[in-house]
């Protein structure tokens, strides 16, 4: 991810448009003449400089930008281009593949993996699984990123019968559903879900370098084969600013 150099434009500081809007104008326009390209731009202090005004009218600027959605904030470390281009993913489909479609890279880095696990009482409850509580699954902890910026923290429970012989080392480095069709034939083909606006606790906030408590989407969700059998239940949070979900049920 690269920071923005501005093209230097004048202000006008008499004029009947308020500073802070014609600023928020010029750096609208930078960022669309970018095509959806996620960059950080330059502080508060340094457009301050630029264009020769307050930092409270960057501020003021900074902030209907991010209003309008074209920025947004991390706290500790600026702001950033909205990547417009993840206006596509799904969340349904295999993160990898899409991500690589629409011309980012992704990443996923495997936090935790344990096997014999119990579906947990949330999955339970938010899937309506009924009883399905016994130690008969694999547990997979991941963090996906776009383009190194962590967007979402993943729990996936496997039913262990389905992926024999699969160890941590199986899922790393690839497509998950890429995995599960070369390896053990299981095509995913439908997926139902339940969206939950929450906050993040204080493990989320650490793998999304978010702080506690900021909002954070929710998603659960059980994906299952053309002859519904489910094969991964999986709990997802996705981060808020920068990446955008694109909901739709339909076939896999």
């Amino acid at each position: 991810m690269t920071e923005i150099r501005l093209n230097k434009k004048p202000i006008r500081k008499n004029g009947t448009v308020p500073m802070y809007a014609q600023v928020a104008e010029i750096l609208d326009g930078e960022v669309k003449a970018r095509n959806g390209a996620h960059f950080a731009l330059p502080s508060e202090g340094e457009l301050s400089r630029e264009f020769g005004v307050s930092r409270v009218t960057i501020r003021q600027a900074l902030k209907q930008l991010e209003t309008r959605g074209v920025i947004y904030s991390e706290h500790g470390r600026g702001y950033f281009s909205t990547a417009a281009r993840m206006k596509g993913v799904s969340g349904f489909h295999s993160f990898t593949t899409e991500v690589r479609k629409l011309g980012a890279e992704p990443g996923s880095l495997i936090v935790a993996y344990e096997e014999g696990q119990a579906l947990s009482p949330g999955f339970r409850k938010h899937l309506q699984t009924g009883g399905e509580s016994g130690p008969d699954f694999l547990f997979l902890r991941r963090v996906r990123s776009i383009d190194g910026d962590p967007v979402a923290l993943e729990d996936a429970y496997l039913p262990a019968a389905l992926y024999p012989s699969a160890t941590r080392a199986t899922f790393e480095g690839a497509s998950l559903y890429a995995e599960m069709a070369a390896t053990w034939g299981i095509v995913p083909t439908w997926t139902d879900a339940l969206f939950e606006p929450t906050a993040a606790t204080a493990e989320e906030a650490g793998h999304l370098r978010v702080e506690p408590g900021a909002p954070v989407l929710t998603v659960w969700r059980v994906t299952v084969t053309d002859t519904d059998q489910a094969v991964e239940y999986v709990k997802s949070v996705y981060k808020g600013g920068g990446f955008m979900l694109n909901v739709n049920r339909y076939r896999l």
